[in-house]
């Protein structure tokens, strides 16, 4: 029995030294994987000592056994003889020492003692013979009591963690499961008597001296009978704070022997066993972080696709409906409909970086300098922006051509040849709104209407090719009335010099293919702005 004990003391050792070992070389590979620099040498000592030293706790336990064997009455209940007020159930208690190796499970040493017992009456015996050596059965049942003593070694598997990996865990609970496997060595003295004379039967562990009664003197505690025993348990374990448990235990310890009852039998049992109920209460030794060293895997697989669901949602997402996500998006609140290029900035065609949904000349020339709203200035206010006008001292007022010379200076003036320049007025789509944007070109057309009295206009109005024809006629003829409007009003120019007229979309200036933003089914076309205007011509 010492050389079993010896080779189970060398197993723990080597076990418990290799899986510190393990844990640390994995912790190394992890440490390199994300590229964490090398610590000294030393450091690497303190670590390794400081684990070793850590994750310990103490345990105390008291509670009840229950034997099965040769000598008993039920299998899964205990019996009770009135008569000498006999009762198999017996108290023991245990301490352990427990090292937490990792998450999932601990070694243990546990240190059991006490008693167990058992009763069987004379009808249980039939067609069994009774083991009665020296001839002392008195054919009434008998009873045995054995107290023993155990060292246990213990292997502790948390299965709450280990059903983790195939169940939704309940983060945050305060009750956790632990299996139990092991192997101990067990010291222990029987007396079986009569069940219900007391007198002697038989013992295992007593002195068979001369002049000594049988079953009056145990032997020394060295001397006395011994078993291997076998371990399997389960421990259910309440948390109370950072260092204190509640523990319940049930334990079965499974002897290599059918001696702990005092009788070898050929009964059911072919060996002896015995299980332990207990309560009590278990201290972690020493500050170590018992949470932070678990994290569910469902848990952590359900976090890891939740933050991945959140970066895809990243790459779809478009808050304002441009057709380009918002992880690429360089302009993110473009207004709805608005035309915008792969990185989801507005188009500007004329480049003078005034979006074209803003712009009020869009095809201004390149790189020429612009107001707010798009529009190349004008230093004469004769309508011909600076870059076009070769004669940009022309009084206010004075009729020019396209390149701003005034017409009485012009060799070429035909005003039914088109060459007269007069400038459009723009508008919003499906809009006859005349907006602020266009208030210098108007003001351009009330001086000359002014300065020139005997000039009538026709105002024309145009539009893009969204809608039905009949639709944009109806507005193209809203947007001349409303410039009409807007200088009668704002002028006092005469009514009867204006007269309003429509092409709705039958003469664009802009025949681009539209362009489609499929991702929120809208069509726009980035030029079609151009063709939102009102025109004027000389009336002849």
């Amino acid at each position: 029995m010492k050389q079993k004990t010896v080779v189970f003391s060398i197993i723990f050792i080597v076990l418990s030294a290799s899986l510190d070992a393990q844990e640390s070389a994995i912790a190394t590979a992890l440490n390199k994987s994300i590229n964490i620099p090398l610590v000294q040498e030393e450091e690497v000592e303190k670590e390794g000592a400081a684990k070793l030293w850590q994750g310990w706790t103490a345990g105390l336990n008291f509670g009840v056994t229950k034997f099965n064997g040769d000598i008993t009455q039920y299998d899964h209940y205990p019996a009770y003889q009135e008569v000498g007020n006999f009762f198999e159930l017996k108290t023991a208690m245990s301490c352990n020492l427990e090292k937490r190796i990792n998450s999932l499970y601990s070694l243990a040493a546990e240190l059991s003692m006490g008693k167990f017992s058992g009763l069987r009456r004379s009808a249980q015996y039939w067609t069994y013979a009774v083991y009665d050596p020296h001839q002392n059965y008195e054919g009434n049942g008998d009873k045995f009591v054995a107290s023993f003593s155990e060292i246990d070694l213990l292997v502790n598997v948390n299965l709450t963690n280990l059903m983790s990996y195939f169940r939704k865990s309940k983060t945050g609970s305060k009750i956790y499961f632990n299996g139990k496997l092991g192997v101990g060595y067990n010291v222990f003295n029987s007396l079986r008597t009569n069940l219900f004379t007391d007198t002697y039967i038989h013992d295992f562990g007593y002195a068979m001296e001369e002049g000594v009664d049988l079953g009056t003197q145990k032997k020394s505690f060295f001397t006395q009978t011994r078993a291997t025993v076998y371990i399997y348990g389960l421990r259910a374990n309440y948390t109370l704070n950072s260092k204190m448990n509640l523990t319940l235990d049930y334990t079965i310890r499974n002897g290599l022997t059918d001696k702990w009852d005092a009788s070898i039998m050929s009964t059911q049992y072919k060996t002896d066993h015995f299980a332990f109920l207990s309560i009590g209460a278990s201290y972690k030794i020493g500050n170590y972080d018992y949470n932070n060293d678990w994290s569910s895997p469902i848990d952590v697989l359900k976090d890891d696709l939740s933050t991945l669901n959140i970066r895809i949602e990243g790459f779809v997402d478009d808050a304002d409906y441009d057709g380009v996500v918002d992880a690429f998006d360089k302009s993110p609140n473009t207004p709805l409909g608005v035309a915008v290029d792969g990185s989801g900035n507005a188009l500007d065609v004329d480049m003078d970086n005034v979006p074209d949904y803003r712009d009020a000349d869009p095809f201004s020339n390149r790189g020429v300098l612009v107001d707010a709203n798009g529009v190349e200035f004008d230093d004469d206010k004769d309508g011909v922006p600076n870059s076009k006008d070769l004669d940009s001292n022309t009084p206010s007022g004075v009729i020019v051509n396209q390149f701003g010379m005034s017409v009485s200076k012009s060799s070429s003036f035909s005003s039914g040849a088109g060459i007269i320049y007069f400038p459009s007025i723009y508008f919003n789509s499906g809009s006859a709104i005349v907006v602020n944007s266009n208030k210098n070109r108007i003001a351009t057309i009330a001086l000359l209407l002014k300065n020139n009295k005997d000039i009538k206009l026709n105002v024309i109005g145009h539009t893009d090719n969204v809608g039905n024809a009949q639709f944009n006629k109806k507005l193209g003829l809203k947007r001349a009335n409303a410039v009409i409007d807007y200088l009668v009003s704002n002028y006092n120019i005469d009514v009867d010099r204006l007269f309003s007229k429509t092409k709705g979309e039958e003469d664009p200036l802009s025949t681009l293919t539209t362009i489609d933003n499929s991702s929120v089914d809208s069509v726009a076309n980035p030029l079609s702005e151009i063709n939102r205007r009102v025109d004027f011509e000389i009336r002849k």
